[in-house]
């Protein structure tokens, strides 16, 4: 019992403990891809088109990380939305609606079970009113979203195909599993791992691109690690709001660079490059 309860309920130290390497070691490869991706939608010639491009997304990246401090509720709100956008492309090859659903699951399903856990998550990150504003609004997307899935799953048969099921797969986790737990789960074991592989059979030098990914992805771990080891008092509960924060403002904050070039990089794969 004792085994279970830590595996689905773990306290919320162990879950930071645990997000943090899943997060880094499993989670960031995909994001390690961008510059590959860069490389294969514009011309990055040398090392000053690589600093040039690096600087641009970083640029981009801490202005965000700005804007959070500044207003946190807000950002909080609009890394929400932002988040169920992107997620919902974990299903392009689906129907709008699944789309829709699945993306609005995979923030809400956690907060439509769990609001109070989510709103003390979301407390890390923001003020306690929009905290639990937040969480109230996802646990409301997430209930429509829900009745909207098990309406589809009943009434159409086409609707019961492999996306179907993956966004069932995440109700069920959901339900199950503490919210950072959930997290780690659907972030590390099926975003990313969809994501870098798709993006990977896309570019032409995979190899090149692989290699890099690796170097990018061990150099965070690496300067995540002796961060980690440097703070004071590493077993503290104390350390669990500024881990939360790096970890998820840092995911906010790196979320829109790359969604922008991961649509630019779509839209040229169905020959649609204005829309970049």
């Amino acid at each position: 019992m004792i085994g279970v309860d830590l595996l689905f309920q773990p306290d919320l130290m162990l879950q930071v403990l645990i997000l943090v390497p899943a997060v880094a070691i499993l989670g960031l490869p995909h994001g390690a891809l961008d510059l590959p991706i860069a490389q294969s939608l514009w011309s990055l010639k040398g090392w000053r088109g690589t600093a040039a491009f690096s600087a641009i997304y970083l640029g981009l990246s801490l202005l965000l990380v700005a804007f959070w401090i500044a207003f946190p509720g807000p950002a909080l709100c609009v890394f929400l939305v932002y988040s169920a956008v992107h997620f919902s492309g974990d299903w392009d090859d689906a129907g709008r609606a699944q789309r829709w659903i699945g993306g609005v699951a995979t923030v809400g399903a956690p907060a439509l079970f769990r609001a109070d856990e989510v709103a003390a998550i979301f407390s890390y990150l923001a003020p306690a009113d929009a905290a639990n504003f937040a969480a109230q609004g996802l646990a409301i997307m997430g209930a429509f979203a829900l009745m909207s899935y098990l309406s589809l799953f009943i009434f159409r048969s086409n609707f019961r195909d492999r996306a179907a099921i993956e966004i069932g797969v995440i109700w069920i986790a959901a339900a199950c599993l503490a919210p950072l737990v959930y997290f780690i789960v659907y972030f590390c074991a099926l975003h990313s791992v969809r994501h870098f592989t798709d993006a990977l059979a896309s570019l032409d030098r995979k190899k090149q691109a692989l290699g890099v990914a690796i170097v990018v992805s061990g150099v965070t771990v690496l300067i995540g690690l002796l961060a980690f080891i440097n703070l004071p008092d590493a077993g503290s509960d104390t350390l669990q709001q500024p881990i939360v924060q790096v970890v998820f403002i840092g995911l906010a904050a790196l979320t829109v660079p790359h969604m922008i070039l991961v649509e630019c990089f779509q839209s040229r794969a169905v020959r649609q490059p204005d829309r970049c």
